[in-house]
């Protein structure tokens, strides 16, 4: 017969494609839940779409570097004496507490002293001099070999006691007696003179002359007197006549006496 195909004839549905469809039907029927009569629209939106929102990094708020600061030293309150001031001998200014110095500056008057050494060294408190020496010897040493000029130029050829901007010389005689009176004891402003109050000697304050030497004599360069900071002054003197009440006796230049240089 014509219509009966033969079974080679017979088409082949392929196990993988039913599968598929048979996959496909299920899904929409089970979207959809009726029974038939539902569209393919409605099934499709009712497909889940959701997805897991992203996370974004909260932008960092900028800061400000922690800067930490560098400790200071408190400065300290330097030359707070109302006459005199410490000085080392770079020519730098100390604190009134300092326990090793080489120089004084009288604020009042403005002169720069050499502060003497208790070390053997050229400047040495003890070393004792005479103008009449031999001029260029080693200094150093009781009545030492040289004069009280060479004595300057020896120090200022070294370290000098007030910094290298300052050259040191013998003192005048008022110079080294002013450097021994108080504040008060100055001339006032209509040139007369003021007098003692008590009778009492006068030496350079201590506290920044502390190596003066007793009874020590100390030489100047105007003229043949020595500066005696031990004589005792009466009451009533005038201050700008003490060399007349035997604070600056007569010498010879053989004399062995001190020095204290002033530095300008």
């Amino acid at each position: 017969m014509s219509d009966i195909f033969a079974p080679k004839e017979i088409p082949v549905i392929k196990t993988s494609g039913l599968v598929l469809a048979m996959v496909l039907c299920a899904s929409l029927l089970s979207a959809c839940d009726c029974d038939g009569d539902c569209n393919t629209s409605t099934a499709t939106s009712a497909v889940s779409t959701t997805t897991t929102p992203a996370v974004v990094a909260p932008t960092p708020t900028p800061t400000t570097p922690v800067v930490t600061p560098t400790p200071t030293t408190p400065v300290a309150a330097r030359c707070a004496d109302a006459r005199f001031c410490k000085y080392d001998s770079t020519g730098t200014m100390l604190d009134d507490s300092a326990t090793a110095w080489s120089c004084v500056q009288d604020k009042l008057l403005g002169n720069f002293w050499e502060v003497k050494t208790d070390d053997a060294g050229v400047r040495d408190k003890d070393w004792t001099y005479t103008k009449a020496a031999a001029g260029v010897g080693a200094c150093g040493g009781t009545v030492a070999a040289c004069s009280a000029a060479a004595y300057a130029t020896a120090v200022n050829a070294g370290t000098r006691p007030c910094g290298p901007t300052r050259t040191c010389a013998l003192p005048s005689h008022a110079e080294l007696i002013y450097l021994a009176l108080p504040s008060e004891a100055f001339p006032q402003p209509d040139g007369n003179a003021k007098r003692t109050t008590v009778t009492r000697s006068y030496a350079p304050n201590p506290t920044f002359f502390p190596e003066a030497v007793p009874d020590a004599f100390y030489f100047n360069s105007t003229d043949a007197r020595q500066v005696n900071y031990t004589a005792v002054i009466p009451t009533g003197a005038a201050f700008n006549n003490l060399s007349d009440e035997g604070m600056a006796p007569a010498a010879t230049d053989d004399m062995a006496g001190h020095i204290r240089l002033i530095c300008k």
